[in-house]
């Protein structure tokens, strides 16, 4: 099993554990899901994709979108 991190706008909305072959298909609105292979990702963690770097903000974003 493996963390697996949930981005919305580029934002951590959620973290889940999922072994990556069951089909699975995350219930809330999301862009991307994308395994956490260092297990230090974040729930409001930045995902830059040009980068594939997590960034980790000191306080919470005014843009940081709303979860379900």
């Amino acid at each position: 099993m493996a963390r697996w991190a949930i981005i919305k706008s580029n934002y951590v909305i959620d973290i889940i554990i999922w072994d990556g072959n069951t089909p699975y298909q995350y219930p809330g609105d999301h862009d991307l899901m994308i395994e956490d292979t260092t297990e230090i990702v974040g729930y409001g963690d930045w995902y830059e994709a040009s980068e594939g770097i997590f960034y980790s903000p000191l306080s919470t974003p005014p843009d940081f979108p709303p979860t379900p």
